[in-house]
């Protein structure tokens, strides 16, 4: 079904489109060599900070959409209390990977459920770090 649109029919207008995707873009730019961490407050769209001990995530970085693995969701470690802090982590150690700029997406999944969401997504790029 078309919109009429010459957009995609996830940005038109016409209200017999429904757009399902409510992840946010977040591009990140970070240091070679060096720990990254990610410290964010989860909560939904009314500002209720969601339980994150109740929901398991997963998040890679890629060289491109599909393309070659360049973090593997086994070099990150997220982690969420009950009151929405979230902790998205990799070592130094896994952070040694050239410079470049790369994608990444961050998924949840509600345990209870098995709901799974793009929470967000975006640009993952890694600047030349000096000290070695």
């Amino acid at each position: 079904m078309a919109c009429g649109c010459s957009n995609s029919p996830c940005s038109c207008p016409n209200p017999t489109n429904l757009n399902m995707n409510n992840a946010a873009q977040l591009n990140i730019c970070t240091r070679r060599g060096d720990t990254f961490i990610l410290n964010s407050v989860v909560a939904s769209s009314n500002g209720v900070k969601l339980d994150l001990t109740l929901y398991s995530f997963k998040m890679e970085v890629r060289e491109y959409d599909n393309g070659p693995l360049v973090i593997a969701d086994t070099d990150i470690s997220a982690t969420g209390d009950i009151n929405g802090n979230l902790v998205v982590t990799i070592t130094a150690a896994n952070m040694q990977v050239p410079a470049g700029t790369y994608v990444y997406g961050f998924q949840s999944t509600l345990t209870s459920a098995g709901t799974v969401e793009t929470w967000f997504y975006g640009t993952f790029e890694v600047v030349q770090d000096i000290v070695t």
